[in-house]
């Protein structure tokens, strides 16, 4: 995910949702909109395996009312201790399973602990929100979408590819946001974009589009879809755009 942090970065394994590709006229609902997803911000004071005495002794401290943070920057080894401890928003499938099994099974305030391959990890889960999931476009079901201009009208179409891709192989409606350059948009995409609008994202192969999707969700984006395969399965049934 791209707002991850720390040497205790989550793993890069987005879920996807695929949908049945329409059928009919009813282009507007080729994607069953998904319901939304429970995320949780956390924290954590990554110890050593082998140290279950010294976590006890930081929950004790914990429960007699020590800050968090000042226990993280004493005692973790990982990079976020220089944030008090703070990993940003955790979703289902993008850390370590141990990890976020006992995040989402701890109420908000409260503080559980895990071992992973990085060690042992005493957690506290600050906040909870729940956000909207990205879903799949088929190609076949965008090839439709542009083809019926009406339905077009209340969406917005990006594609994260670089200047060069989009100039060998474009589709009519898109606007090019290279994902090389989000440190550059990423601060005014509310302002570039509609969150309220349905987006589709579209990339070569559909990962980089996938990366893009995520990162709007997080930033209230309501309704996101990621084209599955990218341009190179439109190109598949659409003949006219190349493939390269």
């Amino acid at each position: 995910m791209l707002p991850a942090k720390s040497l205790c970065r989550p793993l890069c394994r987005l879920r996807q949702r695929p949908f049945p590709a329409s059928t009919g006229a009813a282009a507007r609902g080729v994607a069953a909109k998904a319901g939304p997803d429970r995320v949780v911000r956390v924290a954590h004071i990554l110890l050593n395996e082998d140290a279950p005495a010294l976590a006890n002794e930081i929950e004790g401290k914990l429960k007699a009312g020590a800050p968090f943070e000042e226990l993280a920057r004493t005692h973790s080894s990982c990079g976020s201790s220089k944030r008090g401890g703070e990993l940003g928003w955790l979703s289902r499938g993008t850390f370590f399973p141990q990890f976020e099994l006992a995040a989402f099974a701890t109420p908000v305030g409260g503080i559980t602990r895990a071992t992973t391959g990085r060690g042992l990890h005493v957690i506290k889960v600050l906040e909870e929100k729940f956000q909207a999931s990205v879903s799949q476009l088929p190609a076949e079901s965008l090839l439709e979408l542009l083809g019926s201009p009406a339905l077009l009208e209340d969406m917005q179409l990006v594609d994260v590819r670089e200047e060069w891709e989009f100039q060998t192989a474009r589709l009519p409606g898109f606007k090019l946001m290279p994902l090389s350059s989000f440190n550059e948009w990423a601060p005014q995409v509310g302002q570039l974009l509609d969150p309220s609008k349905e987006t589709v994202v579209l990339c070569h192969h559909g990962v980089r589009s996938m990366q893009m999707s995520q990162f709007l969700v997080q930033n209230g984006f309501q309704d996101v879809k990621n084209v599955t395969g990218g341009i190179d399965a439109y190109s598949r049934v659409d003949p006219s755009v190349p493939i390269y």
